[in-house]
């Protein structure tokens, strides 16, 4: 990421009961983290639930919720205030969809159904959510038909007709329908490439902010047993590179939802639900491309984020069996029923520099911390005061002796248009204060000030935060005075 020698900040203008600076990413305790979805016997979103909704146990054990935060839907932005530029138009939340058509994986006398099913279906996709579009070919080459990012990283938007043109795409893959799989191919060598596959487009994912879905349509889940240990679990458990995968899922933060047209075997339909259950995800039978991407989106409206604290000693690189129940009567929850409790706390500075540096690309700014900003002409030529405001209760924070403890960290970014001039490099703040005082907060916003000097030829200023607790992304941009 190109850094400009001019994007310095003078100093910070907020209580420092607030937000100390912080070098240390270990003020929290590492979460578990899970999506929820909620719905009524008619399948609808509830998104009225609140903590004391759930119960939840992690091998059998008791566990309390360390954080929720609702759906937006039920979280609306406040009203707009003359001079403030508002991160959150509305209260819809973001959401993308990445769809995996696994010919490596798909029996060779469904091939041509599913192959069918899929080009029918996809021009019927709505245009409302972001849909990228790749495909698994029968030598475990992955093909990115529609991308969410190129070779170098940068994000890209899909053609808002791809989907009209999905036969062109998909035509020159149709004469591989008839045939094997090309001769020399093990089951091993199956299984790294499947999950490399499901690895890449997850990590293609996890750069957009809020709730992101992935598709898979297939015929079943490969793997292969490690031999070269005694295991008395199932093949989740057992299997080699499940941990890997089901840790590289978690932190892109993407539910898998697999989606056949084949026949199944009970074992092979198992799986895939076991896959679904790593993640959080649903797995479909038979059902509409489009109507399960459309289903998928009604669900994003109305999903929430949980996140668990477990104790020190739970982080023992073994999988547990999560469960998430809801105490309402007639409500029915889908959410991860497994996880892997790899101690991965020294990921956070790459997790969250990814995230920033990722969202410097997007040209719209990140809605999951609601943020508020303002600019005007700072004390000096060449600088700008820069004023924010953070909605408290999108940021994760966990109850110590009475405090709200939390952690985020910030950056700034200019573009003189759509074009990014510089950044600076991530800023850890701690934030520490009474509970009462954090929820009386909500209504003018935590105040985070600062004078920056501003680049002669930028146009437009973007202030990036990053909740290291939930992982959520907020940014605001804002147009410099007089350019």
């Amino acid at each position: 990421m190109r850094i400009s020698h001019r994007l310095v900040l003078f100093g910070l203008l907020l209580p420092a009961v607030l937000f100390a600076q912080s070098q240390s990413p270990a003020s929290l305790p590492q979460l578990v983290r899970t999506r929820v979805v909620a719905l009524d016997g008619k399948g609808a979103p509830v998104v009225d639930l609140k903590a004391s909704d759930f119960h939840i146990t992690d091998q059998n054990r008791q566990l309390a919720l360390a954080f929720l935060h609702p759906p937006f839907a039920a979280h609306p932005a406040p009203s707009p205030r003359e001079g403030w530029v508002q991160s959150r138009a509305s209260h819809q939340t973001p959401h993308t969809v990445a769809i995996l058509f696994d010919l490596f994986n798909l029996m060779q006398n469904n091939r041509l159904d599913s192959f069918q099913r899929v080009e029918a279906a996809l021009p019927r996709l709505t245009e409302s959510s972001n849909v990228y579009f790749y495909l698994l070919n029968l030598d475990g080459t992955l093909e990115a038909l529609v991308p969410a990012q190129d070779e170098k990283g940068n994000i890209l938007t899909p053609p808002a007709d791809w989907h009209r043109n999905a036969s062109k795409l998909l035509q020159k893959y149709s004469k591989n329908l008839g045939r094997t799989r090309p001769a020399g191919i093990l089951q091993e060598d199956v299984v790294k490439k499947t999950y490399v596959a499901l690895e890449t487009v997850a990590r293609h994912l996890g750069a957009f902010p809020g709730v992101r879905d992935l598709i898979w349509v297939t015929d079943g889940v490969p793997n292969v047993f490690d031999t070269r240990q005694q295991c008395s679990g199932d093949w989740v458990e057992c299997a080699l590179y499940v941990p890997h995968l089901a840790v590289t899922l978690d932190n892109a933060g993407v539910a898998v939802h697999p989606l056949s047209y084949g026949i199944l075997r009970p074992d092979v339909t198992l799986a895939m639900e076991d896959v679904a259950g790593l993640t959080g995800g649903k797995t479909f039978y038979r059902e509409d491309l489009d109507a399960v991407a459309a289903q998928l989106a009604q669900w994003a409206a109305g999903s929430y984020l949980l996140l668990l604290a477990p104790p020190a000693d739970n982080w023992d690189n073994k999988f547990h069996r999560l469960r998430v129940q809801c105490e309402r009567k007639g409500v029915k929850l889908i959410s991860r029923q497994r996880y892997y409790a790899y101690p991965s706390q020294g990921q956070v500075p790459a997790l969250e520099f990814a995230a920033m540096s990722a969202l410097l690309k997007i040209p719209t700014d990140a809605a999951e911390v609601e943020l508020r900003g303002s600019i005007a002409p700072g004390s000096k030529p060449g600088t700008a005061m820069v004023r924010i405001r953070i909605d408290p209760t999108d940021l994760c924070t966990i109850d110590e002796t009475g405090n709200a403890v939390g952690q985020v960290s910030v950056m700034y970014a200019q573009y003189d248009g759509r074009n990014l001039l510089g950044s600076t490099q991530p800023m850890t703040f701690n934030l520490r204060m009474p509970r009462q005082q954090l929820l009386d907060s909500a209504k003018e916003g935590l105040p985070f000030d600062q004078e920056i000097v501003v680049d002669p030829r930028a146009k437009a200023v973007r202030f990036i935060l990053y909740d290291r607790g939930s992982r959520f992304l907020g940014s605001v941009t804002l147009p410099v005075p007089g350019r």
